[in-house]
């Protein structure tokens, strides 16, 4: 039990020399400092890019059309290739059942207006499926539906942003639901809002069904894009699928088999994998330096807990010989140890902690945001260093006791 006296004691020889006490304690802190730092900063980017990506479903194939730039079976170079109604419905036909499936059309800086209010928006014509494979979060009202689509009904789902700038401030989800709005020149009932965390763009969409979209907007029967959903299909057969079907396509739409823009699949299942190998990597390499920084800090503790310990042999002479016992020196200056990196390892936290919220306003971007402390790492590191300070001083602190008094006083 460590009483007042001993308190007293710790504080006083930690005062005693600052120099020696400052520096020991600016290796304990800045190496925890600069361990949660990079943490932080790297947990931060992978929070952006998470973000920024993760509107839509990772389990997921995008069949898209461009322009083909090599000449096949009589097509010339630079061609427009496109997707038609029939060309889905056989790509459809191709394919075994699948857990989502919906079509595409966008029209980006599309007008919407309500009552006196206008903005431009991007318009997205989609089919039921879409809430699934985007991830929309419905936060009033519903999405669009079947009969919707069957019906080729004027009905919207909008983004929060829309919300926000065309309504009255202050108007909630549910009381939007309901309204009349005007999307190209054309009146649409909403009947639902959405919302999705850290993404601008998708909140900035207004969605509605894929036929009405294709029939109003687009005066003629072309599909912007396909979006499959592939479950729990694993990565090689999701491979697969995307190479079976993109030849498929090819040789459907008179596409050089060596053409790589006219038509593509894009396997968003492969970019899920690539992220999720990039951001281990990015953890090994923080914890890679955070731990040579440690390794350093641990290093520079180490050697002046030794000197520490050795200038203070003559002070052990002097309290064996008034008595002290080995065991009550041994932990007495192991508590100091103990107490100079519990205090420095919490300086060192709180100012890597203080920096990262300090700067977070200043550098939220679409791939960097909410950098975050990772607390139990740096507990970890500040345990290791403590007990890398701890050892070093108990070495020479056994030592140094098991010098007789008199020769302790001699020593200088």
């Amino acid at each position: 039990m460590m009483d007042r006296d001993t308190w007293l004691e710790i504080f006083h020889t930690v005062l005693s020399n600052p120099l020696r006490t400052g520096l020991t304690g600016l290796s304990i802190a800045l190496g925890i400092f600069i361990l949660v730092v990079m943490q932080g900063l790297g947990a931060g980017l992978e929070t952006g890019v998470k973000q920024t990506f993760g509107d839509d479903a990772a389990n997921l194939m995008e069949v898209e059309t461009g322009n083909a730039q090599l000449a096949f079976r009589g097509r010339k170079p630079n061609r427009r290739v496109e997707l038609h109604n029939s060309d889905e419905q056989a790509m459809r036909s191709q394919m075994d059942s699948v857990p989502a499936w919906s079509r595409l059309v966008y029209r980006w800086g599309s007008t919407v207006r309500y009552g006196n209010e206008q903005g431009s928006y991007g318009l997205r014509g989609v089919d039921p499926d879409q809430r699934e494979i985007g991830q929309v979060n419905v936060t009033a009202g519903r999405f669009v539906s079947d009969r919707d689509i069957d019906q080729r009904r004027k009905v919207a789902v909008i983004g929060g942003q829309i919300l926000a700038d065309l309504f009255p401030r202050g108007t909630k989800p549910e009381q939007a639901v309901g309204s009349l709005i005007q999307v190209r020149g054309i009146q649409f009932a909403v009947v639902g809002t959405f919302n999705q965390t850290g993404s601008r763009w998708e909140n900035r969409s207004v969605y509605v069904p894929f036929s009405t979209a294709q029939k109003l907007f687009s005066n003629s029967d072309v599909v912007s894009r396909v979006a499959i959903g592939t479950g729990e299909a694993s990565i090689d057969d999701t491979r697969e699928t995307t190479t079976s079907l993109t030849g498929w396509l090819k040789d459907r739409l008179v596409v050089h088999p060596d053409d790589a823009e006219g038509v593509w699949v894009d396997n968003r299942n492969e970019q899920a994998e690539m992220f999720r190998q990039i951001f281990g990597g990015v953890r090994l390499f923080v914890w890679f330096v955070g731990m040579m920084t440690l390794l350093a800090g641990a290093m520079g503790v180490a050697n002046i807990m030794a000197i520490v310990v050795r200038e203070r042999t003559k002070e052990i002479g002097v309290r064996k010989a008034l008595g002290a016992t080995s065991g009550s020196i041994v932990a007495q200056i192991v508590q100091e140890a103990v107490f100079l990196m519990l205090i420095s390892g919490c300086i060192g936290l709180l100012a890597g902690t203080w920096l990262l919220q300090g700067i977070a306003p200043f550098v939220e971007h679409d791939y960097f945001s909410n950098p975050r402390v990772d607390f139990r790492s740096a507990l970890l590191a500040l345990g290791v260093l403590i007990f890398v300070g701890v050892i070093s001083a108990i070495g020479p602190a056994l030592r140094a006791v098991s010098i007789r008094p008199v020769e302790a006083l001699r020593d200088e």
